[in-house]
């Protein structure tokens, strides 16, 4: 089989595009290649990504391409960048072209698979930018014209059934998976190198991910105020803080004006985005982890999270259920008094949480991007016949 994948997500090679659709590509790819040296792969890469930077790509079975047009495309007219993209991938006579996040070219008609990507925005389009609205609406994904759907998780696949009526039947479930570097222990002295840098000092309970209203941090900033009246009430040097770590996304300056209007400037920490070599560290000094999400399609953080050994506190929305299970204490993401009780359940019981973490590990070890790119490989050949 040729097959071709869109990598115009991978923008940043070096930090295995750390996360979101970029880090799904990345990892998606680099497996294909460890278990896959019948196939040829045509791999469509950005043309702001360095030379040096996709050198690990190359194999014998691999041809790397750039997207010529790439620097000028937003100046062009919708419908001629639409058929240039597509002229370019028909120029490589794939047998299957597999595009991550499923923005495919309108007019590209041959061999198509697609991933799941932002299914959100169909049900709480008022959680994202009006930029991002218009752009989905503008070039709706290909779920519809490709001959296979791949979601992340059952609840991802309902999602796309109900909300975008695609057919169950064309529809494969196939999970994400998080970087395997998880496992690894940080020592004490690698956790408080990393507080330091991130202006972290004390105990804290940690969330990881990128600062937007689909996060739902508003409420667990709340949680986090009534939780601390509670801890200083039954010890009085308690200095718990909570520490919102991740990228800026749409509305990221709202959510951390809430701190401040709280009284909380020096109580909630926003350390911004944590470099990858740290983040074993972040998490592991962690009493807990918290994840609340209004909606999740994957919840990789959470399994982030398990693989360090961290308890968990997260969202009883369908697709952190179907991941964390009974490993996790669940809560309803619109109940502030529920998230607070949640979390100050684990932080009192040790029994529990320890059982937590046990139980969190087991659960990690079941996914891994080899799995993945196994089962994506079966899709291609599925596809190609």
């Amino acid at each position: 089989m040729r097959i071709g994948i869109d990598a115009q997500t991978i923008l940043n090679p070096k930090k295995g595009d750390l996360t979101g659709i970029g880090h799904y590509t990345y990892q998606l790819i680099k497996y294909l290649l460890e278990i896959d040296q019948k196939n040829e792969y045509v791999l469509f890469f950005n043309y702001r990504v360095r030379s040096k930077d996709i050198k690990k790509f190359e194999k014998e079975n691999v041809k790397i391409c750039r997207f010529p047009f790439s620097q000028y495309k937003k100046y062009l007219p919708f419908a001629y960048s639409e058929m240039l993209s597509s002229a370019y991938f028909l120029k490589e006579k794939l047998d299957v072209l597999h595009v991550p996040g499923g923005r495919a070219p309108i007019t590209y008609k041959k061999k198509l698979t697609v991933s799941s990507y932002k299914l959100g925005i169909e049900k709480y389009p008022e959680m994202y930018s009006k930029k991002e609205v218009i752009k989905y609406k503008t070039k709706p994904p290909a779920y519809k014209r490709a001959d296979v759907v791949i979601a992340p998780t059952e609840s991802a696949k309902s999602e796309l059934i109900n909300s975008f009526k695609i057919e169950s039947e064309k529809i494969r479930v196939i999970n994400n998976a998080f970087d395997k570097k998880f496992f690894q222990d940080a020592s004490v002295t690698q956790i408080q190198k990393a507080k330091e840098k991130y202006g972290i000092d004390g105990e804290y309970i940690l969330f990881m991910n990128t600062i937007k209203p689909l996060n739902n941090l508003s409420r667990l900033i709340e949680a986090f105020l009534k939780l601390r009246l509670i801890l200083k009430g039954k010890k009085q040097n308690s200095n718990y803080k909570l520490v919102i770590a991740g990228k800026s996304g749409w509305m990221s300056d709202k959510i951390m004006q809430i701190a401040k209007d709280f009284g909380l400037k020096n109580e909630v920490i926003f350390p911004g985005y944590i470099e990858p070599d740290d983040l074993n560290a972040v998490f592991s000094g962690a009493d807990i982890f918290v994840s609340v999400p209004i909606y999740e399609e994957f919840g990789a953080t959470v399994l982030e999270a398990f693989a360090c050994g961290i308890p968990v506190v997260c969202s009883n929305v369908p697709s952190l259920k179907e991941i964390a299970g009974d490993v996790a204490i669940m809560v309803d993401p619109y109940d502030i008094d529920g998230i607070k009780c949640s979390i100050l359940k684990v932080l009192d019981d040790n029994s529990l949480r320890e059982s937590l973490k046990k139980r969190g590990l087991e659960v990690a070890k079941k996914y891994h991007w080899k799995k993945t790119a196994e089962e994506t490989l079966k899709v291609f050949e599925e596809v190609v016949g």
